[in-house]
């Protein structure tokens, strides 16, 4: 399952707020956008990361398994950017109002079929920081990407390709704003500081 074309043929032309802005992308609404039932305490549920034009923060909206699998999708004018699979908690902490390895493993894998450069921006460097973290394994790196796997997946598995986009010091900075939103800022700054040593 692959990532939906979000903006074709749009260009993005500032950077993303974070920082008042990060709990409420990081916590579950709580009801499906699709039906407005509420989730039940660990029900699987599809989180989802979007964009709004003129607004430079993400929202988030999630939606039960059963609405996204009949083809339930974030209406314009958001645009769907990114996505995970995730279970319900229920009266989440600050402590836990970011995403898990699991979570940015699912987002980073889902966003395997992004062609957007902005998109590809930000895998890239959720790669680096999941390799940082450990939980993806760099396998080898050029100048034209990586190939990384899973922590504990098999080397006889076909690694996965993750494409350098180029990324200039705009770029990077662009990047960094938007996965602020998911990770701790210092994370965001490790995966940054991993660019150069990839």
């Amino acid at each position: 399952m692959g990532v939906e074309p979000v903006g074709a043929g749009s260009t993005y032309t500032g950077t993303m707020a974070f920082a008042a802005s990060s709990y409420s992308v990081s916590r579950s609404p709580g009801t499906c956008a699709a039906s407005g039932r509420e989730f039940q305490t660990g029900e699987t549920i599809v989180a989802t990361l979007c964009e709004r034009e003129g607004n430079q923060a993400f929202e988030r909206l999630d939606f039960c398994a059963q609405a996204w699998d009949k083809g339930a999708r974030p209406a314009e004018p958001l645009r769907l950017f990114g996505l995970w699979r995730t279970q319900y908690q229920p009266g989440e902490t600050k402590k836990q109002q970011l995403l898990s390895d699991p979570e940015l493993l699912e987002l980073f894998e889902e966003l395997g079929a992004a062609t957007e450069p902005k998109q590809l921006c930000f895998r890239y460097l959720l790669a680096l920081l999941l390799v940082r973290r450990r939980a993806l394994r760099c396998l080898a790196a050029t100048a034209a990407g990586m190939k990384v796997l899973p922590k504990g997946a098999s080397l006889e598995q076909a690694p996965i390709d993750v494409v350098d986009p180029g990324l200039d010091e705009q770029m990077i900075s662009d990047a960094m704003e938007q996965l602020g939103q998911i990770v701790p800022v210092d994370g965001a700054s490790d995966a940054a500081a991993a660019k150069g040593t990839a």
